[in-house]
């Protein structure tokens, strides 16, 4: 925000930062499909002019790959002499044990928000609203009361539209608090909030997000928010 002085110098308005904690409850189940582990590995062995790791895919091995970790013990699935049941009989007691820690991606938040305001006539543009606030932290740490694989049969365009099976994580009942850094000048918390209201309905968050055709996942709404 800037003023313009009778001798044509701007003023510039400085930022007046608040902080918000909002806590996000799931309207309907979360779906994840990350980039699994081995391309990762691989992009970087190419870049490095090193061979590509030979993969065993398996559906246990997607399902796992699929989540966004943030703990450090996840089951390696680059390993291949575990087997499907040993690495889920793995996967299992980590949840049992309260030994796994997942994350959503705070920036999927963001892009949410942004185009929430956007789709529903807040913003004149996606980009008008980034710079009002930022979604803090890398990851928003999840909770949830289950997980489980989901298969869906899906066209790969990169085969001529061949149908293939993907394998998602979908999780339930799931909870998780954003803190975010808001410019008062540009932005109130309660025209915040409401944004991502709009954002939960009608964007969503991740994979199978209702914003995407047959989207049905990843719907939210702000429940108690409290400030910093």
């Amino acid at each position: 925000m800037a003023t313009k002085k009778e001798n044509g110098v701007l003023e510039i308005v400085a930022p007046r930062w608040k902080v918000i904690e909002v806590g996000i409850k799931g309207d309907a189940p979360l779906a994840m499909q990350c980039r699994p582990q081995v391309v990762i590995e691989n992009l970087s062995r190419k870049d490095n002019g090193l061979p590509a790791i030979k993969y065993k895919s398996s559906d246990a091995r997607k399902f796992i790959d699929s989540i966004h970790w943030i703990s450090d013990n996840k089951p390696d699935t680059l390993n291949d002499n575990l087997t499907d049941e040993e690495l889920m009989n793995e996967f299992r007691e980590l949840l049992k044990n309260n030994e796994a820690s997942f994350g959503i991606p705070t920036e999927a938040f963001k892009e949410s928000i942004c185009k929430g305001a956007f789709r529903n006539k807040a913003s004149k543009d996606i980009v008008s609203v980034r710079g009002s606030f930022i979604v803090m932290g890398e990851y928003a740490k999840l909770s949830f009361s289950g997980v489980q694989m989901e298969k869906v049969p899906t066209v790969n365009k990169n085969a001529k539209g061949a149908m293939v099976i993907s394998v998602y994580s979908k999780f339930y009942d799931w909870e998780t608090k954003l803190r975010i850094k808001y410019n008062e000048n540009l932005i109130s918390a309660e025209s915040l909030v409401n944004m991502i209201n709009l954002a939960g309905m009608s964007v969503g968050v991740l994979a199978r997000r209702t914003e995407l055709s047959f989207g049905k996942y990843g719907t939210f709404s702000a429940t108690e928010v409290t400030k910093m």
